[in-house]
């Protein structure tokens, strides 16, 4: 196979992108001739504005009113510019749909899809990044690399550092939404945690615009002094915010995916999801928090509500728990 043009589809949540990152770059180095293109959500294609391994970005807007005409659309744009092979990431049968569509004769992705010419079987159990690169590994001659990263400009650090600099206090992130309600830890226990942190180090909020309120009523709350940037940065901005980092404590969700692709340790807090599901941290400082119930796990992405009304995976965390992890990673790691 010697393709001069590569689509891959990933049009799934945000740490699923990331977590794409590293079958991206690979994908390059089996093909370095090749002109590859990804087609992704527009929440999540800012983080590819300075990918070296990418050439076009398609913005592809699925859901609402608008979405078959954004289908359409996206059909019609791929065909034209006559993609040879086809690589689906997201588990979608419409993702599936697009690259037939689009009339892309080698169409690659996991067994369960229709409308794929190879569908690829990969072993199971194993960290989603890995299961990403078991779908390149029949195609090149190497042992691919799964390990996320994300890349951005000077730009970037420059505004970055009006928030935070590099000097001696220890810095720690916090990352306190979720897209599902029942992956947040409890905003009382956040506010209960940043009453023990506030005089020991520098503290950064941060999230999407959902947040900014959760974010800035933990600060009040508490009366710890630290920045609110829920909402205020942009996805590159906030992984070079977290590069800046020592730690960054979060539940299950895209920040502890950003920090993973800029080696920052993580400190996660997992409920109803379980490390199996392969969307856990994987970096040698990282720790995860949770607790054993015969209840865990009650749903792959967690949901709205516990479905035994108790909330324990996440009720039985308690802020002292978490904050003797984070102080002895301070300690720890103080003199580095």
């Amino acid at each position: 196979m010697n393709p001069e043009k590569i689509l891959v589809i990933q049009t799934a949540f945000i740490g699923d992108l990331i977590l794409s990152t590293g079958f991206i770059r690979e994908l390059k180095k089996g093909f370095p001739q090749a002109q590859i293109d990804l087609v992704t959500t527009p929440l999540s294609a800012g983080l590819f504005d300075f990918n070296p391994h990418l050439g076009k970005v398609y913005s592809y807007n699925k859901k609402g009113i608008n979405g078959i005409f954004n289908h359409i659309k996206l059909v019609r744009q791929l065909k034209k510019t006559g993609y040879e092979v086809g690589f689906s990431l997201h588990l979608s049968t419409r993702s599936s749909l697009i690259m037939k569509q689009a009339g892309i004769p080698v169409r690659i992705g996991h067994p369960r899809m229709s409308y794929l010419t190879h569908p690829i079987a990969v072993e199971k159990g194993l960290h989603m990044k890995d299961r990403y690169i078991g779908i390149l590994k029949p195609f090149v001659d190497f042992d691919p690399d799964s390990k996320t990263e994300l890349h951005w400009d000077e730009l970037h650090e420059r505004k970055i550092s009006k928030f935070i600099n590099q000097d001696t206090d220890f810095k720690l992130g916090i990352a306190p939404g979720s897209f599902r309600p029942t992956k947040r830890w409890p905003r009382k226990y956040f506010i209960e945690l940043m009453k023990k942190l506030k005089n020991e180090m520098k503290i950064f909020l941060i999230g999407g615009p959902k947040e900014q309120k959760l974010c800035e009523e933990i600060i009040t709350k508490s009366g710890a002094k630290a920045e609110n940037l829920a909402g205020k940065l942009t996805l590159l901005e906030s992984a070079v915010l977290v590069n800046k980092l020592d730690l960054l404590l979060t539940n299950d969700s895209a920040p502890l995916h950003m920090a993973n692709a800029v080696n920052t340790p993580v400190i996660a807090i997992l409920g109803p999801t379980v490390t199996r599901f392969g969307c856990y941290p994987y970096r040698p400082k990282d720790q995860i928090i949770e607790v054993e119930l015969n209840c865990r796990p009650c749903g792959k992405h967690g949901g709205l509500i516990c479905p035994n009304f108790h909330f324990r995976c996440m009720r039985d965390i308690t802020p002292q728990k978490v904050y003797d992890k984070i102080d002895e990673f301070f300690k720890e790691n103080r003199d580095n």
